[in-house]
């Protein structure tokens, strides 16, 4: 059991729950695009980070002191520089599949309404095992997770702690507005808070200015992600169900998968069709 200093950092993915019993398809499709979105954030995961644990729709990651100044201090500027990693990832992910389903149902049809919150505090935790399974603790731990519930009236936004703005500022762009919260047992605690609404949008609209060889590989790597995690979220949704299905239900889920290979070049065609027109609405 040793104490270290480290870099927390948590990046939830907001609007979910909401849309996951919103109908009998829901639970699927969302659990694909959850998973889709997480993994498009922990791909970005490398060293110095360490993924602790995958929280539902969140991540929890940590970055630890190595015992030095100058491997602290490095540790700090990687981190810092991988923040906007993780929402770039997110962003593309979300836009493609965002403009790229041709499902309707409650999910597919609201992708835009997801977002991603990124929190990042700095301090202090106490590192041990639990049945051979390295742990982080401590108030700073539990503060960090506070700051998940919080006023800010977005949905997509990079939040630091006090603590982690003053470590982070030489590598950070300036563009952060101060808050406060108030948390019970930790009291007011300032916050420094960017906000990535605009960022979202420039990487929604992104793909309706790739050219034609851009558009088609997009969209069938989006095809390929959907064939690959259809199977892996129906057997998840066997495995740990957001709610149990009738086979009424489970049936037209089966045969989608079944049936996917052969409407390939249906779905090439209705997605570029329904991007062409989605297109043309942003432009108004």
């Amino acid at each position: 059991m040793q104490q270290k200093k480290l870099i927390i950092l948590l990046a939830d993915i907001s609007g979910y729950t909401q849309f996951m019993l919103d109908s009998a398809t829901a639970a699927v499709h969302g659990q694909m695009a959850i998973n889709a979105l997480i993994e498009a954030i922990i791909a970005q995961v490398d060293i110095p980070l360490m993924l602790q644990e995958i929280e539902g729709d969140a991540v929890f990651l940590y970055a630890a002191d190595p015992g030095t100044e100058e491997g602290w201090q490095r540790v700090v500027r990687d981190v810092t520089r991988k923040l906007d990693t993780f929402f770039t990832a997110f962003l593309a992910q979300l836009a493609i599949t965002a403009e790229s389903t041709p499902c309707a149902c409650a999910v597919c049809g609201n992708f835009e309404k997801l977002g991603l919150k990124v929190i990042v505090h700095a301090g202090e935790a106490m590192f041990h095992s639990v049945a051979g399974r390295a742990q982080v603790s401590g108030p700073d731990v539990i503060l960090a997770h506070r700051l998940l519930k919080n006023s800010l009236p977005s949905h997509e936004y990079l939040l630091l702690s006090d603590q982690a703005y003053v470590l982070m500022q030489s590598h950070l762009t300036d563009n952060f507005e101060r808050h406060v919260e108030k948390y019970e047992g930790f009291g007011e605690v300032p916050l420094h808070v960017r906000f990535l609404r605009e960022d979202f949008l420039k990487a929604r609209d992104a793909i309706y200015h790739l050219d034609e060889a851009e558009h088609q590989a997009a969209v069938d790597d989006y095809l390929q992600w959907a064939a690959q995690s259809r199977a892996r979220a129906l057997r998840q949704q066997d495995d740990h169900p957001a709610r149990k299905f009738s086979w009424w239900e489970r049936l037209p889920l089966i045969m989608e998968t079944l049936m996917g290979p052969l409407a390939l070049p249906i779905y090439r065609r209705l997605i570029t069709r329904q991007q062409r027109t989605r297109g043309a609405r942003r432009e108004r």
